[in-house]
């Protein structure tokens, strides 16, 4: 059996039913399409392929089965997995993938290396969504390794790249074998020009977040000079280029930056979620809180709308931040009381914990210097020039609870940033 028999196994099930033409095609395609695949004239798009099966009572998962044992190509999956690597590429589609992957996870047929290094990379991304990192850092590694295996550059590149990308905003030190190997193999071989664009980009974060922030600028400007680049990459250029000016206090160049990457919004729902957070972000540093205020509360919407749990606690914890520098001290304790006892991520919990180290000092609450302890202890640990900037501000107030307050105005004042 090959795809050219589709129309056979559809005639024969309906007929089984039985079920007219009309039955089966109402609310999935039309009659006369229904017409055209039994009379093997037209291959319907998978989507369909999927709700027609399931109408005539037969799981997509028996028909690969059934497939699989006449075609040693396993087209029928390839068209699966083809349509599932588009909506990756074109929306970062989380719910059809989700569910898709599901599915297919009960294959009971030995699948070809290229299609299960497919499969990985589906329910790698699938993991990293959920903030599922040591799951996704597997399927990742599954899929390099078949790339490996299997002597394909471009599929090890993006391999690679994507694994990078996971951990360069939460550990860029765990990141860096993988974006370094990476970039070499882009810059030694020939690739599609998107995948190279996009090493660069992820190489220009890692720079960032390990505080390399001009060898980031000047990666970007790069990456910014090239005529085409697609409106992700445009996107992710224009806000990377925003944080680095960020951190070297260009906070006009910053603003610029940002702004532009409005023009990407429709492109994915994310991108007005991070401008949001981001833009929020450098209005604080600003000084300029009702506008902090006003984006931070959108992306923070547009989070919890989306369910982007990562980008939810990075919007709460700058405002708690918010809070306290306007002195709202109630209402940063009861975010930060919320993470610490809700999230998943110990990065943000211990920073919820400096945060809230600092509102409890501004009360004159002084028993917060086992907190801040705690706080020392996992930053110390960890990779990263955020975590020495943590470090210091936790340093830094430990000072202060030990001094006299006249004294530690002159020398410090402390205030927690997120990165």
């Amino acid at each position: 059996m090959n795809l050219d028999h589709f129309g056979q196994l559809v005639r024969s099930r309906r007929e089984a039913v039985p079920m007219l033409q009309k039955e089966l095609s109402e609310g999935i395609c039309t009659r006369s399409m229904i017409s055209r695949i039994e009379n093997e004239d037209y291959f319907p798009h998978i989507t369909i392929v999927e709700k027609l099966l399931d109408r005539l009572g037969m799981p997509i998962l028996d028909w690969l089965e059934r497939m699989s044992r006449k075609d040693p190509d396993q087209k029928a999956l390839g068209l699966i997995l083809d349509y599932l690597q588009e909506r990756y590429e074109k929306e970062r589609d989380y719910e059809t993938i989700r569910k898709w992957m599901e599915q297919l996870k009960g294959i009971r047929f030995e699948v070809k290396p290229v299609y299960r290094a497919d499969l990985h990379a589906l329910q790698a991304f699938v993991e990293d969504v959920r903030q599922n990192f040591k799951e996704a850092e597997i399927e990742y590694k599954q899929w390099i390794d078949l790339a490996r295996e299997l002597q394909d550059i471009p599929m090890l590149a993006a391999g690679l790249n994507r694994l990078s990308f996971m951990y360069v905003n939460i550990d860029p030190g765990h990141a860096s074998a993988w974006i370094e190997e990476a970039y070499a193999l882009v810059q030694r071989h020939s690739v599609p020009q998107e995948l190279a664009i996009s090493v660069q980009l992820t190489m220009s974060a890692y720079r960032y977040g390990i505080g390399e922030y001009h060898t980031a600028i000047s990666l970007l400007q790069a990456v910014k000079s090239r005529k085409r680049l697609s409106p992700i990459s445009r996107f992710r250029s224009h806000n990377l280029l925003g944080k680095s000016y960020q951190a070297v206090g260009k906070y006009t160049d910053a603003e610029e930056e940002y702004k532009q990457t409005a023009a990407y919004f429709a492109y994915h729902p994310s991108f007005e979620l991070i401008f949001n957070n981001n833009i929020g972000d450098l209005y604080a540093d600003m000084g300029e809180y009702k506008l902090a205020f006003k984006h931070q509360r959108r992306s923070l919407e547009i989070g919890e709308a989306t369910k982007q749990p990562y980008f939810v606690e990075i919007a709460r914890l700058r405002l708690a931040k918010l809070h306290n520098r306007c002195g709202e001290y109630e209402e940063a304790e009861t975010i930060c009381r919320q993470i610490i006892e809700q999230s998943w991520n110990s990065r943000n919990i211990h920073i919820a914990k400096l945060i809230l180290s600092e509102t409890r000092f501004a009360l004159g609450d002084e028993s917060c210097t086992g907190m801040l302890l705690e706080v020392v202890q996992f930053f110390q640990e960890q990779p990263g020039t955020d975590s020495v900037e943590y470090l210091k501000e936790a340093y830094k107030l430990l000072a202060k609870v030990n001094m006299a307050p006249e004294d530690t105005e002159k020398l410090f004042r402390t205030q927690v940033r997120i990165y």
